[in-house]
């Protein structure tokens, strides 16, 4: 398993947009499947009923022609769901079979931030017929068409947002459930239900999904689907069956993984991913996983560059012309790229504390040797166990030595983390494409010798040392391959920087000299770089005010007219906006700052946020269908969330227009928020104990694993 927490560098794992280069797929090329059954001289792997079907697929036949000849076809194979019929579709996909899918674009809003993501229509078909595949064949299909799995959250939009709702196509849950059979009677139910109706169609199955439940298993599946009325599917999140399962239900529908965010081109699982982005996609907190399957071998040196390649012999330091400073803003105004377009600071404390929702005083210390753990490119054991991410014991037990390597690193960077550590983001155009990248200031170099991420051989443009930093998820072969879509981990004089590889040369020729910056650079730096002893520091240029903006009283709310209101009032009239936030889940201030356009725009912003604080008093909130001390909590700070809202103080001077919101909950609120807190406490100690016998390279037993897992509401 890869780090479970976003790493330090947001730029690769939370804000780092995808340059031109990288909007091809990061999926994996899949190797060569075993021959089907009936084998043909047509070609390499090209049976008979393959090629049939790739022959009808091209004809001018009617849909009902069509699905009569593929019925022909597939009586061929055994009436139940086999290998050999499996094999068949998948590879059908591979050749070209497949009907050419329809795409739609649906919209996403979490805190204050607004996304495109686009998904089929409906479910994929060969030959008009919607065919079921095992999450094995899904996640091959994806693979071949460079596509992802939907998650529950995207599943979840589809529905609200589908133009065609039918009921489900529910048959018989017996026996002959995989039967071929029932996969054609679905799919023609399915299509009665439709009645010829256009748009994007809900409910045309049940989906093999990506979720944090399968988290570290090899063989385990989750599926999900079937709305009958209202948020709530029959089929919550069910990790009952196994990879190699499937049914009549299992259809097949993908997902783009470029997704755009405020305008702006990302990778999906960099959203996924990302601390401040991940309610984009998910609703189980930052997605850690990526695949409904997961390769069954680690890969061996000859099937990856990265690992074959010989460590680096580290340059000398004094020849890198990079130098950080130490002290704030790692670099000054005169070494940002002239297409900045946001600034943001954060502190490994902020994030830490933001992202377990617990009491300051109930953060243990192995939180952040955990967390430190995860920079240092392990993973951060902590908080999986916090936040319900399944850790296999074997797992633990297979990777016990890393994971103490890791630990180790991690407690050595406990007093940096602790004594304010901050990260700096920035984003900017490369090329004409939104990119970005991050800086890591640090007091002296003991931290670069215990990093456990692969290096690279040789390193580039002469820095001290490179480390990869992709993902091992994706296939056998690692995506630092591929040159200018690796990221990169850059050690360099008294710091890191995390970049894309093709931008690395650009990157450190800025970072070693000094250009005056434009006037509009000039100006974001100046309003980054006013005095503030906030935890985080956020600010970015009118129509890119996303990046900055996070609203308490917006990210609570189901109301996506009005947040996108607000936000459209911003971007449309803010040249440039800002924010300030400190403080904790019990009290937290949010300073919010727009320069505008004119004194007109100020009043149009000004309007805009008193209008959103008189909306949010009113609504219901999202309803939250879980724990009852989670509905308490998620009330009482909703709110709390309310008041603070109604209470902001604005101050209009000019063109400037600066906001103060303060996040107190009352003695009824907090009252309300005790038992949730209470309980994560006392987790925190139980996980505390897992991380420190970690550490030791002592592994938990079964037992203390599973009472750290949630109660599973599972159907089949």
């Amino acid at each position: 398993m890869t780090s479970s927490r976003p790493l330090w560098f947001a730029v690769v794992a939370a804000g780092c947009l995808l340059t031109s280069s990288c909007k091809k797929s990061s999926a994996p090329k899949t190797t060569a499947a075993p021959k089907a059954s009936a084998a043909s001289s047509a070609g390499p792997g090209l049976t008979g009923e393959l090629e049939q079907l790739i022959k009808l697929s091209k004809s001018g036949l009617t849909r009902e022609e069509k699905r009569a000849r593929l019925k022909t076809v597939l009586e061929k194979f055994p009436s139940e769901h086999s290998k050999e019929r499996e094999e068949l579709l998948v590879r059908a996909v591979a050749r070209g079979a497949l009907d050419p899918p329809e795409w739609t674009t649906i919209t996403s809003n979490y805190k204050g931030r607004r996304a495109q993501i686009q998904v089929t229509t409906d479910a994929l078909t060969i030959l008009g017929v919607r065919f079921d595949v095992t999450a094995e064949g899904a996640q091959r299909i994806a693979d071949q068409l460079g596509a992802v799995l939907p998650t529950p959250r995207i599943l979840q939009l589809v529905w609200e947002q589908a133009g065609v709702r039918i009921e489900p196509c529910t048959l018989p849950a017996d026996a002959k459930m995989a039967s071929t059979a029932r996969m054609l009677e679905h799919s023609e139910c399915v299509d009665q239900r439709i009645a010829g109706r256009k748009g994007m169609v809900a409910n045309e199955g049940k989906h093999w999904v990506l979720s944090n439940r399968i988290a570290g298993k090899t063989n385990l599946a989750a599926n999900y689907g079937w709305f009958i009325k209202g948020r709530r599917p029959v089929q919550t999140v069910g990790t009952r069956h196994d990879t190699a399962h499937t049914d009549y239900s299992q259809i097949v529908r993908l997902v783009k993984p470029i997704m755009r965010v405020d305008g702006r081109d990302i990778d999906i699982r960099h959203v996924g991913r990302s601390p401040e982005l991940w309610g984009l996609v998910s609703d189980e907190g930052p997605l850690l996983v990526w695949r409904a399957s997961r390769p069954g071998a680690t890969p061996s040196p000859n099937e990856n560059p990265v690992a074959r390649s010989p460590p680096p012999k580290p340059g000398d330091p004094k020849t890198v012309r990079v130098t950080l400073k130490s002290e704030g803003m790692p670099i000054g105004p005169e070494q940002l790229p002239a297409t900045t377009t946001a600034l943001r600071r954060n502190t490994f404390s902020q994030r830490i504390l933001s992202s377990l929702r617990m009491r300051p005083d109930d953060i243990p210390e192995a939180a952040y040797v955990s967390a430190g753990a995860s920079a240092c490119g392990g993973r951060d054991i902590f908080f999986e166990l916090m936040n319900d991410v399944p850790v296999d014991l074997a797992e633990l037990e297979q990777t016990n030595a890393p994971i103490r390597d890791a630990l180790a690193c991690g407690k050595a960077l406990t007093p940096l983390l602790r004594a304010g550590a901050r990260t700096y983001e920035v984003e900017y155009d490369y090329e004409s494409a939104p990119s970005g990248f991050a800086l890591l200031a640090s007091p002296d170099d003991s931290f670069r010798d215990k990093v456990l991420y692969p290096p690279l051989s040789p390193t580039p443009s002469g820095v001290h040392r490179a480390y990869c930093n992709d993902d091992a998820e994706g296939g056998p072969r690692s995506v630092c391959q591929d040159g200018a879509r690796s990221r990169l981990l850059l050690a360099v004089n008294h710091g890191y920087l995390a970049a894309y590889a093709r931008e690395v040369p650009s990157l450190l020729a800025r970072l070693a000299e000094a250009h005056p910056p434009p006037p509009d650079v000039a100006e974001l730096a100046s309003l980054f770089l006013e005095p503030s002893t906030a935890d985080e520091v956020a600010v970015a240029k009118g129509g890119h005010c996303g990046f900055a903006m996070e609203f308490a009283s917006v990210e609570l709310s189901p109301d996506e007219t009005s947040r996108e209101r607000v936000l459209d009032a911003i971007n449309d009239n803010a040249v440039l906006c800002g924010t300030h936030s400190s403080g904790s889940i019990l009290k937290s201030s949010r300073r919010l700052v727009f320069v505008a356009k004119d004194e007109t725009a100020a009043k149009v912003i000004r309007q805009a946020l008193k209008q959103r604080a008189l909306e949010v008093r009113f609504e219901a909130g999202v309803a939250m269908p879980n724990r009852a001390d989670q509905q308490e909590f998620t009330k009482a700070l909703r709110s709390a969330a309310a008041r603070a809202a109604h209470a902001a103080k604005l101050e209009l001077a000019g063109r400037r227009l600066t906001a103060t919101l303060t996040l107190e909950p009352d003695q009824a609120e907090l009252r309300g928020m005790a038992k949730l807190l209470d309980a994560r406490a006392e987790r925190a100690k139980r996980a505390a104990g897992v991380v420190l016998g970690l550490a030791e390279g002592k592994l938990p037993t079964a037992a203390e694993l599973e009472g750290f897992q949630a109660p599973a509401n599972e159907a089949n």
